[in-house]
C-alpha cells in the first residue's frame, strides 16, 4: 500500500481581498461596539461627551473604510482600506481611554 500524497490546495482567486474585506468589517464592528459602550457610559455619568462623539466618529470612519474595502478591485486596495479601518479603531480606543480617565478624575474629586 502506497502512502497517500498530500492534496495540493487550490488557490482561491481574490482570497486575499476577501480576507481584507472581512478584516475591515471586523474593525468596523469593533469600533461600533466601542462607540456604543462609550456613548452609554459617557451619557450615564455625564462625562467627556466630546470624547464619546469622537469614538462615534471613529466608528463611522471604520464603517466607511469597510465599505471601501468591499468596493476595492485589488488586494492592495482592500488591505489599505482594512488598515484605515483599524486606524479608526485605534483612535476610538484612545478617545475611550480619555472617557475612562475623565471618570476617574471625577471620582477622585468626589
Amino acid at each position: 500500500m502506497r502512502a497517500t500524497r498530500q492534496r495540493r490546495q487550490k488557490s482561491v482567486e481574490g482570497g486575499s481581498r476577501i480576507v481584507a474585506i472581512a478584516d475591515a468589517h471586523l474593525a468596523a464592528a469593533t469600533a461600533e461596539r466601542l462607540a456604543l459602550s462609550s456613548s452609554r457610559f459617557s451619557a450615564r455619568h455625564d462625562v467627556a461627551s466630546d470624547d464619546a462623539h469622537e469614538v462615534r466618529m471613529a466608528a463611522h470612519r471604520a464603517k466607511m473604510a469597510a465599505l471601501e474595502a468591499e468596493q476595492s478591485e485589488t488586494d492592495e486596495a482592500a488591505w489599505a482600506a482594512a488598515r484605515l479601518a483599524w486606524a479608526a479603531v485605534v483612535s476610538a480606543r484612545e478617545a475611550d481611554a480619555r472617557i475612562s480617565e475623565a471618570m476617574v478624575d471625577r471620582l477622585m474629586d468626589s
